[in-house]
């Protein structure tokens, strides 16, 4: 009977401490489920958060901007999870908080990341086509033809921006930019290998190929409703008018070629050969290797001055030049030729359009003030066209969320 009796005991331990595993495991599941349940909820409810985006600048710029506050965010959030907790008793959600500070769109990173992924995924497709109109950029290849073949132009009026809260909300205001004019001018006088510039897939390429898809510039209205007609150009210099921006692109543009011009001058024996004699003439003796420097800086900017010119016209400018894309005449330029009356054509129309150029000139670009500047220009369009009071750094790129679900905190950062 004792051995018995011993025996009940073990097994009524036993089954005691089997029914209590089993209930730590029932309970345990249902925690877990209730977990999965409020985990599930949270995502579906952040990305119909997310879903309020502004509807115009994804349609135009293929970006995702949100606007609001995290009090807002955090409202809508809580209706969103509600709607669906509601309907489970043993689950209870207490305090929702959204917090998008840190994702705010002054952040240039995120929104350049959003571009990248935008042109990645085909936003590009069968624009700027006048990048590939001439792949080799070393030896004059283009059209080989004398008739323009560039853009049609841009009718736009030029604007100057003098709305103050506009121009006190631009998020690029406060960011350092480099001198553009210094920039072209050391580019032009160091470019090795130009072709990396036009190498197409690298981000540098894909964030200028959405600046020169999107935005206007001299040479093309890509969107008329636009406020500026120089786009681009503004993105380059930040004035805020179109006369200024172009004015100081077309000096950029001159130092570039000057340099450009100046390296050809002294790589072509012909070149360097009439040069030498010429200072001769003026300057015989030892001052004439330094009258040779000025003439050949003289006839360089005279020539970027005229390739400038045909730019505008819509002719091709070869990077590095040959003596056929050569205009102007060294004779000429000592009898007296003023750049600043007409245009000289070469005997042939080939190498890179404006449009290429102004590539040329945003690869010099910090990537930050560059984006700053894209943001600039979508929150000038968009106070035009369709919001008033659009704010850039009103708006964020993604939220962080912070739940209590049946007293556990859940935290979950989402982006677009």
């Amino acid at each position: 009977m004792n051995r018995q009796g011993s025996s009940a005991v073990f097994l009524s331990l036993i089954l005691a401490t089997l029914m209590a595993i089993t209930l730590s495991l029932v309970m345990s599941a249902r925690s877990q489920a209730e977990t999965s349940v409020a985990d599930g909820t949270l995502h579906l409810g952040c990305d119909s958060v997310l879903s309020g985006y502004n509807y115009y600048v994804q349609r135009d710029y293929g970006l995702f901007l949100m606007q609001g506050t995290d009090s807002e965010h955090s409202r809508r959030l809580r209706s969103y999870i509600l709607c669906t907790l509601n309907s489970f008793d043993d689950i209870n959600a207490g305090e929702i908080r959204v917090n998008a500070g840190r994702y705010s769109a002054v952040n240039t990173e995120p929104v350049r990341q959003q571009i990248l992924d935008y042109m990645k995924s085909g936003g590009g497709i069968g624009l700027n086509e006048d990048d590939t109109a001439s792949e080799d950029v070393g030896d004059g290849a283009g059209t080989g033809g004398t008739g323009v073949d560039g853009d049609s132009g841009n009718s736009m009026p030029a604007r100057t921006l003098r709305h103050g809260p506009t121009v006190t909300g631009l998020p690029s205001r406060s960011l350092p930019d480099k001198s553009l004019l210094a920039s072209a001018k050391r580019l032009g006088e160091n470019m090795r290998n130009p072709s990396v510039i036009f190498s197409g897939g690298t981000n540098r390429y894909l964030l200028d190929s959405y600046i020169l898809d999107i935005f206007n510039c001299e040479a093309r209205a890509n969107d008329e409703n636009h406020f500026f007609r120089n786009e681009v150009e503004y993105i380059l210099c930040g004035e805020l008018s179109d006369e200024k921006n172009l004015k100081k692109t077309d000096r950029a543009l001159v130092l570039l070629r000057t340099g450009l011009n100046l390296s050809h001058i002294y790589s072509d024996k012909t070149k360097t050969a009439a040069v030498a004699a010429a200072a001769e003439v003026l300057t015989p003796g030892i001052l004439g290797t330094v009258t040779q420097a000025g003439i050949a800086a003289l006839w360089a900017g005279a020539e970027a001055l005229n390739d400038v010119k045909l730019l505008h016209s819509g002719y091709r400018v070869p990077i590095i030049k040959n003596s056929a894309s050569w205009a102007v005449d060294l004779d000429s330029l000592i009898e007296g030729y003023n750049a600043e009356s007409g245009m000289i054509k070469p005997s042939v129309n080939e190498g890179r359009l404006y449009r290429d150029y102004l590539r040329i000139l945003l690869f010099t670009k910090d990537n930050d003030v560059t984006t700053a500047r894209i943001l600039d220009l979508i929150q000038i369009n968009m106070r035009k066209n369709y919001d008033g009071q659009f704010l850039v750094q009103e708006c964020v790129t993604g939220v962080s969320i912070d739940a209590k679900i049946n007293g556990r905190t859940l935290k979950y950062d989402k982006t677009y």
